[in-house]
């Protein structure tokens, strides 16, 4: 109403997973290389947070991103970041890579 934003949406696990399926759309992991090797999302961009900076063009052409991490708090400063680079439709999901694992979706 007044143009005011309580930061980046956040979306569940198993959401996320749902609307993967839409064209337009991207899972992209902030973690290490390392962390995705011992358990990855199959399908997700691998651009880990300390290069997300530099990488955040790769993402502006899609419609919805989906940014995912351990816990959820990389991800959560990944997806602010990205909103500050203009990447807008950013959206952190919830829980991360352990409330994927919960809701038994597909892991790598």
């Amino acid at each position: 109403m007044f143009g005011f934003s309580f930061g980046p949406k956040t979306v569940s696990a198993a959401d996320a997973h749902e609307r993967m399926k839409q064209d337009g759309c991207v899972l992209v992991d902030v973690r290490s290389r390392e962390e995705v090797r011992q358990l990855g999302i199959p399908g997700a961009l691998n651009i880990p947070l300390e290069t997300l900076e530099n990488r955040a063009p790769e993402l502006s052409g899609y419609e919805t991103v989906y940014v995912i991490c351990r816990s959820g708090g990389r991800s959560a400063m990944a997806t602010n970041l990205l909103h500050s680079l203009g990447i807008t439709q950013a959206e952190n999901v919830a829980g991360g890579i352990i409330a994927w694992q919960a809701a038994k979706l597909p892991l790598a």
